[in-house]
């Protein structure tokens, strides 16, 4: 159950950085806004239950990984927007 919290974290992390700078064409809707809400609160929702579950120990893992695999699909989304504008 651990892992699958954590790999589900991770996804959705990833999937909310990724969404949350692609100059705005998915979030320019107020449906892309309320999709980016829902997967933030899901993000921290699975944090809460991580806490909940297995302890600040791992909460705090959790709370780490959604900051770390944000921050990935973020980048992933630039290095995606750098290498499509070259050609």
């Amino acid at each position: 159950m651990l892992t699958s919290l954590i790999g589900i974290t991770i996804i959705l992390g990833a999937i909310t950085g990724f969404v949350d700078f692609s100059e705005r064409a998915f979030l320019g809707e107020i449906g892309g806004q309320i999709a980016h809400g829902v997967l933030i609160m899901a993000c921290f929702t699975l944090v809460g239950a991580a806490f909940w579950f297995f302890g600040w120990k791992i909460g705090l893992l959790d709370l780490l990984v959604v900051f770390i695999a944000s921050n990935l699909g973020l980048t992933l989304q630039g290095y995606f927007r750098k290498k499509s504008s070259l050609r």
